[in-house]
């Protein structure tokens, strides 16, 4: 499978360099006989390029590819001719950003977004001539700033490589998110994002015709070794591994690479009980590879963790929000049967309570080792597999919280701090207790006054203002709550 996450940035180099038809010197030109003559100024450059090329390639950051420099000529009359930009024409189709190293009249019209990495005038200059004829430019003043854009663009690029498997019962919207975006066709046109709906039956079929019964039971068997503790049986664990295969072969067969499905409208076709399986150990194990998924056909969510997931190298939660009233104790009061982390008479304060059955292992970062987890079941029968852990044990208690609008517009983002943690064995779990930005009686409240909705999407770390920076170019607004 081809992931969006995986895509590069390539970066097209252009060195143009002015070669005067004569030697003088006046207002804008000073130098010696030999640095004027035009033979010297041609020789210096052609060899400017190769060293700014082997800098390039040195500092530009993983995410792009340096592709072949390109050299242009021109003379003092600053006029290019059309066949001086036939250098372009051979990788023109691949190239995502041009990085010029100075003015080169007539590039605009190829297209492409252009990129300086420049101290002096140039930039703020050419900045403000492309933002006026609509020309997308950057700029950076060193390369840990240029770079920084060059991670923005790929992850807009990793958006438009995005095509979501949508496992739904055909209802315009699901019955459990009203306020989920109903317009993929929007999305599509906003993003690029492509997408196929199928029925939530047909993961079914597929799973009758597996044949990685060797492969399935190995995975059950690393992830019970794996867990602190597991407390569901193997057998019940492959049948869940049996619907991420499942899922993955749809996947495949129809070029997608991020998923979502139906929940309520799923349960009430007795096909999980049926074959004993829940989705919530697909979507955890699928994200963890980078993989994008949303639970319950909840897109506003799912475009939430797209993006948070795209941009942090990182694992995404999510689930639903409630209010934690202060003083409420989080054990016995709420429903959870495990206090893992936090007071055990109740917070001081009102707190936003987020739970679902889909936390990740890998919620630190795909290059990082795996959270501690233990495997526990959904249904009181014991099948169901879900992986549980405890979120307010990582290296951070700082998270990012967010969630797109219906309409797909806007992103509402929120500063968090984790405060607590409680499991159980049935049902939706770990609930996290969250103190947010604003308040969490305030934040609810934007969420369903804003146009949001319910589902939100937890990231560890503070990318509150890389949101607001991809934001700006991918082309949505971001609302920060605080």
């Amino acid at each position: 499978m081809k992931k969006a996450i995986d895509v590069k940035i390539n970066v097209k180099p252009i060195f143009s360099n002015v070669v005067h038809t004569a030697i003088w010197e006046g207002p804008c030109r000073v130098g010696t006989v030999e640095e004027l003559s035009p033979e010297y100024e041609q020789r210096v450059g052609r060899e400017q390029v190769r060293v700014w090329v082997e800098v390039l390639k040195k500092n530009l950051a993983g995410c792009a590819n340096v592709l072949e420099p390109a050299y242009i000529e021109y003379t003092e009359s600053f006029y290019i001719p059309d066949e001086s930009f036939d250098v372009l024409k051979d990788d023109l189709d691949e190239v995502d950003i041009f990085l010029i190293s100075y003015r080169l009249p007539g590039l605009e019209r190829l297209g492409k977004p252009i990129s300086m990495i420049n101290n002096g005038p140039a930039p703020v200059d050419l900045g403000a001539f492309y933002s006026e004829t609509g020309t997308e430019f950057y700029f950076g003043h060193d390369y840990e700033e240029y770079n920084e854009i060059l991670s923005l663009l790929q992850v807009r690029k990793a958006i438009r490589s995005t095509k979501l498997l949508v496992l739904t019962a055909c209802e315009q919207f699901p019955v459990s998110v009203n306020s989920s975006n109903p317009d993929l066709y929007g999305l599509n046109r906003m993003y690029g994002i492509r997408s196929a709906r199928r029925s939530i039956k047909d993961v079914f079929d597929v799973m009758k015709n597996l044949d990685c019964e060797e492969k399935i039971s190995e995975e059950a068997d690393r992830l019970m070794a794996g867990a602190g503790k597991a407390n569901i049986t193997k057998e019940w664990i492959s049948s869940d591994l049996r619907y991420k295969e499942a899922v993955k072969v749809m996947m495949e067969s129809l070029g997608c690479n991020a998923f979502t499905t139906a929940c309520k409208e799923l349960c009430a076709t007795r096909l999980p009980m049926a074959n004993k399986c829940t989705p919530c150990l697909t979507h955890a194990m699928l994200k963890d590879s980078g993989i994008p998924t949303a639970c319950e056909e909840d897109l506003n969510v799912w475009m939430a963790v797209m993006v948070m997931m795209y941009l942090s190298k990182k694992s995404v939660f999510m689930g639903n929000p409630s209010l934690v009233h202060a003083h409420r104790r989080p054990v016995e009061d709420l429903g959870m049967t495990t206090l893992l982390d936090g007071p055990a008479e109740g917070f001081d304060e009102d707190v936003l309570e987020i739970r679902h059955a889909v936390p990740s292992l890998k919620l630190e970062g795909f290059d990082q080792p795996d959270m501690p987890y233990d495997i526990g079941h959904f249904t009181y029968a014991g099948w169901g597999a879900k992986i549980q852990v405890n979120m307010a044990a990582g290296s951070t208690r700082a998270v990012t919280i967010g969630r797109f609008s219906r309409d797909g517009k806007r992103m509402m983002v929120t500063r968090g701090e984790i405060v607590g943690c409680s499991l159980r064995d049935i049902e939706c779990s770990p609930a996290v207790y969250y103190r947010v930005e604003g308040g969490a009686r305030e934040f609810r409240h934007a969420l369903a006054e804003g146009g949001y909705g319910h589902h939100l999407a937890v990231i560890y770390g503070d990318y509150t203002n890389k949101l607001k920076a991809l934001g700006k170019i991918v082309g949505f607004t971001v609302e920060h709550h605080r």
